[in-house]
C-alpha cells in the first residue's frame, strides 16, 4: 500500500476529520459489503462483523485521527480487502465453518469470552493460581471448552480439554498467531477501531498471561 507524504497525510487528516458521520459510516459499510459478499454463513454472524465500526468523537485526539486515517486507507485498499474476504470465505467455506457462525456457537463463544474476562479480573486482583477461586474458574473454562469442541465435532473429551489448557505455551502460541495471516488482518482492523472508539484493544500478551494463570491453576488441581 502506498505511503502518503507529510503534505498528503495532513490533507487527508483534514478531509477525514471533516467528513460527516454518515460519510464515515458509508465508507465502512462499503468495506463490509465487499468483504462479506457471497459469504454463506448465518446472517447473525455477518451482522456481528458489520457492527465492528469506528465512532470518531467530536473532539478526537491526534492518536484517534491517525488511527482513522490508517483505517480509512486499509478499508479502501484492494489488497487488504481482498485478503480479508478470501480469509473469511476460506474459513467459513466448509460445513464446520458455517456451524461456527450459528447462534449456538456464538453463544458458546460469548460464554468463553466471559470466562476469560472473569479469569483476567481475578488475575489482576492478585488471586493466586493455587487458590480455590482460580481452580474453580479454570475448571469451568476447561469444561466449557470441552463442550465447545463437542458441539463442533460430536466428541466430548474433558480430559483432553484440561491437558490442552495445562500445556499452553506462550511462545508457541505467538508463533502460531504470527502465521495466521487472516487473523492478523482482523486484529489490525479491530485494533484501529478500538483506538478510534477509545475502547480496549486486542492484547495477545495479556491474554497469554491469563492462559498461563489458568494452566497453573489446573496443574495445582492435579497435585
Amino acid at each position: 500500500m502506498r505511503q502518503h507524504t507529510t503534505t498528503e497525510q495532513a490533507s487527508l487528516m483534514h478531509k477525514l476529520a471533516s467528513m460527516s458521520d454518515d460519510d464515515r459510516d458509508q465508507l465502512i459499510t462499503r468495506f463490509w459489503d465487499f468483504v462479506t459478499d457471497g459469504l454463506d454463513v448465518h446472517p447473525g454472524y455477518v451482522e456481528r462483523l458489520r457492527a465492528r465500526r469506528p465512532h470518531l468523537p467530536d473532539e478526537p485526539t491526534t492518536e484517534q485521527l491517525e488511527a482513522w486515517i490508517e483505517l480509512a486507507e486499509i478499508v479502501q485498499d484492494d489488497q487488504f480487502r481482498t485478503a480479508l474476504r478470501d480469509h473469511l470465505h476460506r474459513i467459513f467455506g466448509t460445513e464446520q465453518g458455517k456451524l461456527m457462525t450459528s447462534p449456538e456457537m456464538m453463544a458458546h463463544a460469548e460464554t468463553q469470552r466471559r470466562l476469560h474476562l472473569e479469569a483476567r479480573a481475578a488475575l489482576q486482583a492478585g488471586v493466586p493460581a493455587d487458590s480455590p477461586q482460580a481452580r474453580d474458574i479454570a475448571e469451568r473454562m476447561a469444561a466449557h471448552r470441552a463442550e465447545f469442541v463437542a458441539a463442533m465435532t460430536g466428541r466430548h473429551d474433558a480430559d483432553k480439554s484440561r491437558r490442552t489448557m495445562i500445556g499452553f505455551d506462550r511462545d508457541r502460541a505467538a508463533e502460531v498467531r504470527a502465521r495466521m495471516t487472516g487473523l492478523n488482518l482482523i486484529t489490525r482492523y479491530t485494533t484501529l477501531v478500538a483506538t478510534i472508539n477509545g475502547t480496549p484493544q486486542p492484547d495477545p500478551e495479556r491474554a497469554a498471561t491469563v492462559q498461563e494463570w489458568l494452566a497453573a491453576a489446573l496443574r495445582h488441581d492435579t497435585t
